[in-house]
């Protein structure tokens, strides 16, 4: 496993500083910019020689970091379950994001096993058609995914669990159309566990509810996901507008992998207690350690 960090644009003066160091602006990736001089978008390892270089010659400068995490192919096949992460989106028109927005309004904040209430989304509508093996983010916003005509027919029958399909609606006439297949849970999962890596924000102002964000995998106790259907949802509101990311099992993953399917990246989800666990655990406590002692920050 590895905790990889890129570097958020910073002042002028620092890019100035890591541009002029070769290795450095190597590792990093350093692109001139006519606004800022550099900006560093590679990804580096944080437990590596770069990331202590950098904040040295930051100097005490606040700056922040990108975040990713990967493990090898042996490392995922030891997890049970996975959590779907997006790697392709559609976008609305202002009518169809109008239309959701409304339905969204509608929908009420169901409690769960977390602390958290989520939003289930009901109504999506979406004016655009999908290719048939596609599957999507709509928009930037939402949280839901859908899916393309010949997908929906072969995860219908897949034989997977926990999921629903359901029309996309057009915004003239609220009805379902061909465009696609809005892919609805069955099920919430129980709450995931919190540590170092989970932290709370006020998205909507000091008034509302808070929400969670976190930098690191999911988490559960040991066993907690033994009963869990294929395709669930969690019980914390880690996606947009409040709705819940998707959890996968294993078996669930190399369906979707073996019918090539783009939209979704899979990230571990990880059992107390086991080895890989143990090490996230670890490797997240020293950089958060390292990054908080120079004054930088990880973006969420």
């Amino acid at each position: 496993m590895k905790i990889m960090l890129a570097l958020r644009p910073c002042s002028p003066g620092l890019a100035r500083r890591l541009g002029a160091d070769e290795a450095l602006a190597r590792a990093l990736g350093a692109k001139a910019h006519p606004a800022v001089g550099f900006l560093f978008p590679r990804f580096f390892d944080a437990s590596g020689p770069v990331l202590p270089r950098l904040l040295a010659l930051a100097e005490g400068e606040p700056v922040s970091f990108l975040r990713d995490v990967q493990c090898t192919a042996t490392e995922l096949e030891a997890c049970s379950h996975f959590e779907a992460v997006c790697r392709s989106t559609v976008g609305q028109t202002r009518a169809d994001s109008k239309a959701t927005m409304a339905a969204y309004h509608q929908e009420t904040l169901q409690p769960t096993a977390s602390r958290w209430a989520v939003r289930l989304p009901q109504r999506i509508f979406l004016s655009k058609t999908l290719a048939g093996g596609a599957l999507s983010h709509v928009d930037e916003w939402t949280g839901e995914y859908v899916l393309g005509g010949d997908l929906a027919q072969a995860l219908r029958a897949s034989g997977l669990t926990g999921f629903e399909l359901r029309p996309v609606l057009h915004f003239k006439t609220g009805e379902g159309h061909d465009g696609g297949h809005h892919l609805v849970a069955r099920e919430l999962l129980p709450a995931a566990l919190e540590d170092a890596t989970t932290f709370e924000t006020f998205d909507d102002g000091p008034r509302q509810p808070s929400t969670p964000r976190r930098y690191g995998l999911l988490s559960y106790a040991e066993g907690a996901l033994e009963s869990s259907p294929d395709l669930a949802r969690t019980a914390e509101p880690w996606g947009a507008w409040r709705t819940p990311a998707w959890i996968v099992r294993q078996r669930a993953r190399a369906w979707f992998e073996a019918q090539q399917v783009k939209g979704w990246k899979f990230q571990p989800v990880l059992a107390a207690g086991s080895r890989l666990h143990a090490e996230h655990t670890q490797r997240w406590q020293d950089v958060l350690g390292r990054l908080r002692g120079a004054g930088a920050s990880i973006v969420a």
